[in-house]
């Protein structure tokens, strides 16, 4: 079954064929892999720290009580990196490398589209540049501490995929964790915040995978937010599950964030995300 075309809007079909689209994939890409959500993902830190005696039975159990609660995920994340010490670059590249994860249909669907000029993820595995790799691509992977490389590669309409908050092949360059990290990176590195604002306000950005609700994703759309107006640039596009989203809500981020909600069916393991990313292929 493919995805009704018609549910995409013309606006979005328009920008995809002209190169003026983009794709933001979010932790629900990798989630078919066999790879965890950010809460999920935090959880096994938690169990990483307790299981090498950094912390006790108490703190976890502290610790996994804040992340029942996705409105605590950025405090528990701060306070678990600081538990983990140098174990955390450790943790980060056994989950997210190591694990024997593969591309899902999703991700092969994502090299399809090739019109795009880049392609932004939050993610800090290596399953995009894997889709490439086994249809015969070579993906230039690059991550925030690449600015330079990054704003040559835009200014080429060179093809890259940018790993906005580290790559977990590259730890020792670092990973953004927490809202400090976040904001230590966007207020930090003028160049790195240049290159965003470039990608946001000269791109329309469709939104994959990614759950309007992680702290991550309303950290991103905070910035764009406060430094832009919601009355310039381009449409921005999210995929989102009908069941989650209020049409309050969906009315909120068309009005303060600019992104136009496309809803989906959670049905079939959100079958319809890779669907989507097939039907715009052939728009």
């Amino acid at each position: 079954m493919s995805f009704d075309s018609n549910r995409i809007p013309n606006s979005l079909k328009d920008a995809y064929r002209s190169g003026r689209c983009a794709v933001l994939v979010g932790a629900g890409a990798s989630k078919g892999a066999g790879l965890p959500l950010w809460g999920e993902f935090l959880s096994e830190l938690v169990q990483v720290a307790a299981r090498d005696a950094l912390i006790d039975k108490d703190r976890a159990a502290m610790y996994q009580k804040l992340l029942a609660r996705p409105d605590k995920f950025l405090m528990a994340a701060a306070a678990i990196k600081s538990e983990l010490g140098p174990l955390f670059d450790e943790t980060v590249e056994r989950i997210f490398t190591k694990s024997g994860a593969k591309p899902t249909d999703l991700h092969r669907a994502l090299v399809k589209l090739n019109m795009l000029p880049f392609v932004l993820t939050i993610n800090y595995d290596t399953l995009i540049e894997d889709a490439y790799a086994d249809a015969g691509n070579r993906i230039s992977a690059s991550s925030f501490v690449d600015a330079g490389d990054v704003h040559r590669k835009l200014s080429r309409r060179e093809f890259f995929l940018l790993k906005a908050h580290g790559d977990a092949a590259r730890v020792g360059n670092g990973i953004v964790l927490t809202e400090v990290d976040y904001r230590k990176l966007l207020y930090g590195n003028p160049g790195y915040r240049s290159i965003l604002s470039v990608m946001f306000t000269m791109y329309s950005v469709v939104f994959v995978g990614a759950s309007m609700a992680d702290p991550e994703i309303n950290l991103l759309l905070g910035y764009i937010a406060d430094a832009f107006s919601s009355t310039a640039g381009p449409m921005h596009y999210a995929l989102l599950a009908e069941e989650d989203i209020t049409e309050a809500e969906r009315e909120r981020w068309l009005q303060d964030f600019k992104v136009h909600v496309i809803k989906i069916s959670k049905a079939d393991n959100y079958s319809e995300l890779t669907q989507f990313l097939d039907t715009l292929a052939n728009a």
